[in-house]
This record gives structure tokens, C-alpha cells and sequence, in this order.
């Protein structure tokens, strides 16, 4: 008997629970929000995200990464902001190179606020939930990452934080799962 793993599926499956971990979880306060916290509250008020310039994006490579140029953990997959199947940043436009990338805005996880918590701080400013196509939602979503896993899903298939129906297999860029991040 042969068995093959297909390591492209198994890397991306663990890429999003990795970045669902460090934009999920945490007991972050309103009052831990940070100056990258505010730059993704901009993205949501204006919709543009900052140039790679502007975040001073960079990649490395192995030959700095093994002269000790740059911190092994800071890449943008460690990063609460990272969108890592897509390889897309909430707040940097354009595509990042997930184990290479970093930005002047790196925000691991405990550091400031989750990013759901921030578009709900968002939400109930402007009074209008966000767009699905902003909230880059997902048809089916990795176990224990999904819209019935967050504490902003609602069991009327409803989302607090975006527009539409949400099915309880779907997720989006935005979840935070139940008991962390701030009190409602």
C-alpha cells in the first residue's frame, strides 16, 4: 500500500491554523491597541492599504536570515495581519511572501488588539458591517476556525461584523474564537 500526502494541501492547512491562532486568540483589552492596530482601522475607513514602501516590506534571504540579520520568529506568517493562503496582509497591499516577508508593521500574536475586535470597534463607530468581499469569507474553513467557532457569529447565521448569511462551515479574515479578545 502507497500512501502520498499531498504537502502543498497539508502546508496551507497548517499556514491557516498557524495565522488563525495569531489573529484568533489572545486576551487583548481595548486599551492594548497598538500603532499597527491603527493602520489596519485606517484600511477599514478608507480602503487603502499601505504601499510596500510605506511598510517598509521587505524579504528576506537565507543568507541574512543565516548571518543574523533579521529575527527568525519575525516573518509575515507569524503575523496577526496575515492572510496566508492568499498570501495578502489586511493593512500592506499587493502579495506577501509568507516565511520571507516582514514589514515595519509585524504585529504578533498578544500584541495590541485582534483584528476582529478592531473591525468591531469599527462597526459600531460607523454603524455599517463590512462587505464579504472585504472580509475575504470563505466557503469552508479549517476545524475549530469556523464562523460557528467566533464569538461574533450569531445562530441565526448572522455575523455582527459583515454583511449576509454566514453558514456555521464558512470563516472569513476576521474571526475571533469565543472567550478571547475584548468583552463584549
Amino acid at each position: 500500500m502507497l500512501l502520498v500526502i499531498n504537502l502543498g494541501k497539508l502546508n496551507k492547512s497548517v499556514m491557516a491554523k498557524e495565522s488563525g491562532i495569531a489573529k484568533s486568540i489572545g486576551d487583548q483589552k481595548e486599551q492594548d491597541i497598538q500603532f499597527a492596530d491603527t493602520i489596519l482601522i485606517n484600511f477599514l475607513s478608507t480602503g487603502n492599504k499601505k504601499s510596500k514602501i510605506e511598510a517598509g516590506y521587505r524579504e528576506r534571504h537565507r543568507k541574512q536570515q543565516n548571518m543574523g540579520y533579521a529575527k527568525q520568529q519575525e516573518s509575515c506568517d507569524k503575523c496577526k495581519f496575515n492572510l496566508p493562503a492568499e498570501q495578502l496582509c489586511h493593512i500592506v497591499e499587493g502579495q506577501v511572501n509568507n516565511k520571507e516577508g516582514i514589514s515595519k508593521f509585524f504585529s504578533p500574536k498578544g500584541h495590541g488588539m485582534l483584528p476582529g475586535d478592531i473591525l468591531w470597534h469599527y462597526v459600531n463607530q460607523k454603524g455599517e458591517k463590512l462587505d464579504n468581499k472585504i472580509g475575504r469569507v470563505i466557503n469552508e474553513a479549517t476545524e475549530g476556525f469556523q464562523c460557528k467557532d467566533c464569538k461574533y457569529y450569531l445562530t441565526s447565521h448572522e455575523c455582527l461584523l459583515l454583511k449576509g448569511r454566514l453558514e456555521p462551515e464558512m470563516s472569513c479574515a476576521f474571526i475571533v474564537k469565543i472567550g478571547n479578545g475584548i468583552k463584549l
